[in-house]
């Protein structure tokens, strides 16, 4: 396997292979290599970066140390939000386990009396509805546990951009249409809201740059690329004007001669051999 020194490095051998190495979810992987660092917690984050410390035998204190001046710019942004059943009244769960404890003995008792007098299916379904009640009751259990152990480690839910590829049908007969490029233009930028890492492919040589920045990212109009960032807080310039998106994971971009459209994960992959970066 290629010897890692830098975090640069990691980015470059790419997601699958870090993922057979160290069994961190793709997922997390990607936003760990994009520094999506608003999407991590802290506590999960510096775990994960003393996994690939010690799984590739690099020094990442230079990026737990970014991180740490991201989190402390950020720490509204970071904050926990607080949750409905955080802020319900703590005298309240014994009442609901006591009344759902009642309503189980209720339906049981109930169930019972029905069993001596019905058919063998009826049974059956009486027995379904008093599984349901307890399947309702060890939720609450459930959520009045996950109030008292709730730590304020923040796990995202990742999921792959999704591009404004897919068009719906209304009618069986019609052919499905690719939705239009996002923007076609000779200029095209990208304006980040907050610093992101982006990777860009040349498509005609396979050439690749990629760099963690807050400036604008200008697109080559004459080349055909791939496009990879972070996240997808950002703008679209064009003579034309601006397009806004605020999508929070990992973003990814075709370009083929200055029509610019955002595409799906498993599209990047299909154009990129197969390869993540």
């Amino acid at each position: 396997m290629k010897q890692c020194n830098t975090f640069e490095d990691l980015q470059a051998l790419g997601i699958e292979k870090i993922h057979e190495q160290t069994h961190i979810s793709r997922d997390k992987l990607e936003l760990i290599m994009g520094k999506a660092y608003e999407q991590i917690g802290r506590v999960q984050f510096m775990g994960y970066i003393s996994i690939l410390e010690r799984e590739f035998g690099v020094d990442l204190n230079n990026i737990k140390e970014e991180y740490k001046a991201f989190y402390n710019e950020n720490a509204e942004m970071m904050a926990p939000k607080p949750s409905a059943i955080l802020q319900a009244n703590v005298n309240s769960k014994p009442k609901w386990v006591l009344a759902g404890i009642g309503v189980i003995a209720l339906l049981i008792g109930g169930g019972y009396v029905l069993q001596g007098k019905l058919s063998t299916s009826p049974q059956e379904d009486v027995i379904h509805l008093t599984t349901a009640s307890v399947a309702v009751v060890d939720q609450n259990s459930d959520s009045n546990m996950t109030d008292q152990n709730e730590t304020n480690v923040s796990v995202p839910a990742i999921t792959p951009a999704v591009a404004p590829e897919v068009a719906t049908v209304t009618d069986a007969n019609k052919t499905i249409k690719p939705a239009k490029a996002l923007v076609s233009a000779k200029e095209i930028s990208i304006l980040p809201k907050y610093k992101v890492w982006y990777g860009m492919i040349d498509l005609a040589n396979g050439a690749k740059s990629q760099g963690i920045t807050k400036d604008p990212i200008v697109i080559d109009t004459d080349k055909n690329i791939l496009l990879i960032m972070g996240h997808g807080r950002v703008e679209i310039a064009s003579p034309e004007g601006k397009t806004q998106l605020k999508e929070k994971n990992a973003v990814y971009f075709a370009s083929d001669h200055g029509a610019l459209k955002q595409i799906t994960h498993k599209e990047f992959l299909e154009r990129n051999g197969g390869n993540g970066w």
